[in-house]
């Protein structure tokens, strides 16, 4: 009886858990898109603010 109900907890604890990396997985690149947009902003700001001051 209790190898069946640890068979049933660890297929619950498997499904919840690729579950929750199916959730994450989006996040994750949500979050390098943000990182990455952030940087890019913070090297091309300087130069078109340098271009201002050239015109």
């Amino acid at each position: 009886m209790l190898n069946r109900a640890g068979s049933a907890f660890e297929k619950e604890f498997e499904t919840s858990v690729t579950r929750g990396m199916a959730l994450l997985e989006p996040l994750l690149v949500l979050g390098m898109g943000l990182a990455v947009g952030t940087v890019v902003v913070a090297v091309l700001l300087p130069i078109f603010q340098l271009n201002q001051l050239i015109k």
